[in-house]
C-alpha cells in the first residue's frame, strides 16, 4: 500500500499520529534538548560576532573560543549581579512591608478600610525565602548545563561552515531545499538578533525610567524585563509586576499608574516602531499563531519552550513553508502577507 492509494483522513491519521509520537518523544527528553537549544540560540545571537572576528583574519578556533569565553564572562557576571540583587531585595521586605502598610492608609481618602485589607496575609515571606534558598541549591546542576551550553556554543560556531558546505555537496549547490534552507537560517538568525536588540531597547527604557523616579533596584527590574520580553505579551506584564508594587509602596496609587503607563509606552514603541523597521514582515507570525506557540512549546519544553517559543514557531513555519504540500499551512501562521 503506497501513500497515494490512503485516502486524505487515514493520510491525515496516520501524520497526526506520527507528530503526536515526536513531541511526545521531545517532552520526554527535554533534559537533553533543552540545554542544547539554548546552546542554538546563543549560538545565533554570537554568530555576527564570530564573522566579524573571521573577517579580519582571526582563525576560527581562536573567534570561536573568543566568543565563548564572552558569554563565561557575560554568564558569571550576571549571576553575580542578580545574587546580590536578589539578596538586597530580600532583606528589603519588611522595610517595604512597613512602607505599604503606610500607604495603606490613603486607602481610607476612598471609603475603604486598610484595616480589612492585608496583602501581607497572602504572601509568606519565609516561603519566598525558601524558595531562592532552592534556587541557590540548584546552582550546582544550573552550573553544569551552562558548561554544557559554552562548549555546545563553540562547536555549533566552529562546525556552521563545514556542515553548510557538507549540504552542498550532498545536495548540489543549486538545490532550491539547500536555498531555501540557507535563507531561512539566515532569516532566522536575524530574527533573533534584531528581537535581542528590541529587548535591549525595552529593558534600558524601564531601568532608566524606574532610576529616574527613584524605584529601588532599576537595573534588576530593567534586566528582569529584558529577559521575559523573549516571552511576547506574557513576559513584559510579568515583568513591570514588582517595580509597579515597589512604586505603589514608594509613591502610591499614582506612582504605580505612571510605571504601568511609562512600561507600556516603551512596549508600545518597541514592538510597533521599532521592531517592524528593523525586521520587516517576513517573519512575523499572526497574534493568535504567537499566543499558541507560547502555551504549546512551553508543554512541551517547559521554561526553555516559553522563552525560545517564536524562534521554535518561525522556525517550523519556515519548514512547512519548503514543501509545496505543506506551504499553506506555513502561510496561514504568518500575519496577512509579505512585503513586495
Amino acid at each position: 500500500m503506497t501513500a497515494e492509494s490512503l485516502s486524505p483522513p487515514a493520510r491525515i491519521a496516520i501524520v497526526g499520529a506520527a507528530v503526536v509520537i515526536v513531541l511526545a518523544g521531545i517532552r520526554v527528553a527535554t533534559s537533553i534538548l533543552g540545554p542544547f537549544l539554548v546552546a542554538v540560540f546563543f549560538a545565533m545571537i554570537t554568530a555576527p560576532v564570530m564573522t566579524w572576528l573571521t573577517r579580519r583574519g582571526v582563525p576560527r578556533v581562536l573567534a570561536a573560543g573568543t566568543v565563548v569565553a564572552g558569554l563565561v564572562a557575560l554568564f558569571v557576571g550576571t549571576a553575580a549581579f542578580l545574587g546580590a540583587a536578589l539578596t538586597g531585595f530580600l532583606f528589603s521586605l519588611p522595610r517595604y512591608e512597613e512602607a505599604l502598610e503606610a500607604q495603606a492608609a490613603v486607602l481610607t481618602e476612598y471609603g475603604i478600610d486598610p484595616a480589612s485589607i492585608s496583602i501581607w496575609d497572602y504572601i509568606d515571606l519565609g516561603y519566598v525565602i525558601q524558595q531562592v534558598a532552592g534556587l541557590a541549591q540548584e546552582l550546582g546542576s544550573i552550573t553544569f548545563d551552562a558548561f554544557i551550553v559554552f562548549i555546545a556554543v563553540g562547536f555549533l560556531l566552529l562546525e556552521a561552515p563545514r556542515l553548510t558546505a557538507c549540504l552542498a555537496r550532498h545536495l548540489g549547490p543549486d538545490n532550491p531545499h539547500l536555498r531555501h534552507i540557507s535563507q531561512s537560517g539566515r532569516f532566522l538568525i536575524d530574527y533573533v538578533v534584531i528581537r535581542t536588540k528590541v529587548n535591549l531597547i525595552t529593558g534600558v527604557g524601564t531601568g532608566l525610567f524606574l532610576a529616574l523616579i527613584g524605584v529601588d533596584f532599576a537595573v534588576l527590574w530593567g534586566f528582569i524585563a529584558f529577559v521575559l520580553s523573549y516571552v511576547p505579551y506574557i513576559g513584559l506584564v510579568v515583568a513591570a509586576i514588582p517595580p509597579t508594587l515597589l512604586a505603589l509602596v514608594m509613591y502610591g496609587p499614582g506612582g504605580a499608574v505612571a510605571v504601568i503607563v511609562v512600561i507600556a509606552l516603551i512596549d508600545a514603541a518597541a514592538e510597533n516602531l521599532v521592531l517592524p523597521r528593523m525586521a520587516g514582515r517576513e517573519l512575523n507570525l499572526s497574534p493568535f499563531v504567537v499566543l499558541f506557540s507560547v502555551i504549546f512549546w512551553g508543554f512541551i519544553l517547559g521554561a526553555v519552550g516559553i522563552f525560545l517559543a517564536i524562534p521554535l514557531t518561525i522556525a517550523m513555519k519556515l519548514l512547512l513553508e519548503s514543501w509545496e504540500e505543506t506551504r499553506w499551512i506555513g502561510e496561514m501562521m504568518g500575519n496577512g502577507g509579505r512585503e513586495e
